[in-house]
């Protein structure tokens, strides 16, 4: 496969959406394609866990089988397909969805893919809605399956749009030339994301899309959130001066649904926590601003506090939001587990004459007795049952922390746990991802720190030295289809393109480009932790996989095959070449071995 740059004014710019969404089908049937293949070599894996989970106990036919008519045929592969797309962890996510979390070590899977397909199985029932024959009558958990394969493909979808549409507000280096280069950045960005390492695990029922979803969701809300301060003044980074209309409140509403949107990306996948980086990014530079003013520093004038502490309120707030999506589940957890979390329920709730149910949990290794499914009554039942209650190891711990414990007791998954002479070929696989989230995001942190004169270029390749201002931010707001043309050629700003203002007296650096500034060095810091988490503490190999829903090194991809007219830009597009190469390669080597219940996973 070839990769081209979109041409300034081809019909791919001038429609991004339907490039988007057709280059996003054709790569979903190369997939689809490969799945089928791999199950008509062999459509009798030797792992029969999704079997029993779909079909059930019948024996499943083989498609080869020719003793049936062509519709139940085609509607037993179909069925067969679909287990096989159900491999791995998918399991447990759709074990959870038909019946919920029975077990400790399901918690180790975000909740957030199982609430949703429980969700739309649930509103198409009270909606009076009809599934298809075949996953109506069946008593398995072939819905549950079907409904999260949907979800996923439809969050990629949707999470590559958003993406695209990101892109247009950042003043991404590569973008700063022309409005026509800047969605050509963007375009390619998205389709970059389309065409991800981690392959089949966008389209199965795994929560990394979704994940994706939100992370960009969020992202998008916070670039918005620096927009809004376009035209006030910097309040971060120790100059907090040049009047007040800089914090806006609708920033700060921005930022409270970029948190919202990170906690639900947590609440699929728990790395999705990373995306807190920003607003403690943020909150620390603003503080340093208040110590540098206070104290006779580079900061003059007069201080906006009330709106200067509305910041910080929204800020710690959407931080909080981000937590959310990993403590809410874990505290579920605790209470339903622990008997000291069941002692607190039965004392909050019954203190104020309510009745409280604590649901049963199956017996075995790795799960709690439990209490039963009866109400709890007067008499004190309940402190005997807790008195009784063996706890697990995690309820005792300072932080009681179901997901931390599972990952270790079951996955041993902790630091350097990993580190075996037989998971060197695993570190082998995961080297070149690793290597390219660490160089896209060490050549933005590598940049030099912005000066008083900085403008609000903020370049993420290295080599990149203009210092072109972005133009203008009209004053009426966004742009509106009476006042742009829809067509590249037409050299206009649309509503999602960057327009952060130029610093009109060259002093320091205006909120909205300081901000900025902060957003996309935490997206490459991010994606510094997380190389360094996967190299010490996770399982190395999913970080193909997990590492999709980071954008910063997708802008930097681009850029490579853009191209900045320096001296090196045939060795950057070569170099961008063939990391896309890469990227197929893996995807399509990987189907097969997915579909086929291989290593890696």
């Amino acid at each position: 496969m070839t990769t081209t740059t979109p041409s300034h004014n081809s019909s791919a710019l001038a429609h991004p959406h339907q490039t988007i969404s057709k280059s996003f089908l054709l790569w979903k049937l190369f997939l689809l394609l490969i799945a089928v293949g791999s199950t008509l070599v062999n459509d009798r894996a030797y792992d029969t866990s999704a079997d029993l989970l779909l079909i059930g106990n019948d024996e499943p036919r083989s498609f080869n089988d020719g003793n049936d008519g062509v519709a139940e045929l085609l509607g037993n592969f179909g069925q067969r397909l679909v287990t096989r797309f159900t491999s791995w962890d998918a399991i447990y996510f759709v074990s959870s969805a038909k019946r919920g979390y029975v077990y400790e070590q399901e918690w180790a899977f975000g909740t957030g893919l199982v609430v949703c397909v429980r969700g739309v199985l649930k509103a198409l029932q009270i909606l009076g809605l009809p599934l298809p024959l075949p996953l109506a009558t069946s008593p398995t958990a072939l819905a549950e399956a079907t409904t999260a394969l949907l979800l996923s493909n439809a969050s990629h979808l949707l999470a590559s749009l958003v993406l695209y549409h990101l892109t247009l507000l950042l003043p991404l280096s590569g973008s700063n030339s022309s409005p026509q280069k800047q969605r050509t950045l963007a375009l390619l960005t998205s389709l970059l994301y389309i065409f991800s390492p981690a392959g089949l695990f966008l389209s199965a029922p795994y929560a990394e899309s979704s994940c994706a979803l939100f992370s960009f969701l969020g992202w998008w809300f916070y670039a918005r959130s620096c927009l809004s301060d376009q035209d006030g003044t910097t309040a971060v980074s120790g100059n907090i001066e040049r009047g007040e209309r800089g914090l806006t409140l609708k920033g700060d509403l921005h930022l409270l649904l970029a948190g919202l949107s990170f906690g639900l990306a947590t609440l699929f996948r728990s790395n999705g926590i990373l995306n807190g980086l920003p607003f403690a990014w943020e909150v620390l530079s603003i503080l340093s601003g208040f110590v540098i003013t206070t104290s006779g520093g580079r900061g003059r004038g007069r201080v906006p506090l009330l709106k200067t502490l509305r910041r910080l309120i929204a800020l710690g707030l959407g931080g909080v939001f981000v937590a959310a999506g990993s403590i809410v589940p874990q505290t579920v957890a605790w209470l339903r587990y622990c008997p000291s979390g069941s002692l607190w329920l039965f004392n909050k709730f019954w203190s104020s004459g309510l009745e409280v149910e604590v649901s049963g949990t199956s017996g075995g290794s790795g799960s709690a007795r439990g209490y039963g499914s009866s109400g709890v009554g007067a008499g004190g039942g309940l402190e005997e049952l807790v008195a009784q209650e063996e706890a697990r190891e995690w309820c005792a711990a300072m932080v009681p922390s179901i997901y931390t414990f599972v990952q270790k007791h079951y996955w041993n998954v902790g630091f350097l746990r990993y580190w075996t002479l037989p998971n060197i070929p695993l570190f082998l696989l995961a080297t070149p991802m690793l290597a390219i989230l660490v160089k896209s995001a060490l050549d933005q942190l590598s940049q030099q720190r912005p000066q008083q004169s900085s403008t609000a270029t903020v370049a993420i390749n290295s080599d990149a030295k203009s210092k072109t201002p972005l133009p203008a931010a009209p004053a009426s707001g966004p742009t509106s289809p009476s006042s742009a043309s829809d067509t590249p050629s037409s050299g206009s700003i649309k509503s999602d393109e960057a327009v952060l203002p130029p610093n009109p007296d060259d002093e320091s650096p205006t909120t909205a480009q300081q901000r900025m500034q902060i957003l996309i060095r935490s997206a490459a810091a991010e994606q510094v932790l997380l190389a360094v988490l996967a190299v010490s503490t996770y399982h190395v190999q999913i970080i193909t996989r997990i590492s999709s829903g980071y954008p910063l090194w997708y802008w930097w991809l681009a850029q490579q095959l853009i191209g900045d007219g320096d001296k090196q830009e045939k060795k950057k597009k070569k170099l961008g070449k063939g990391i896309v190469v890469f990227m197929v390669m893996y995807a399509a080597i990987q189907g097969v071995l997915f579909t086929s219940f291989l290593p890696p996973a």
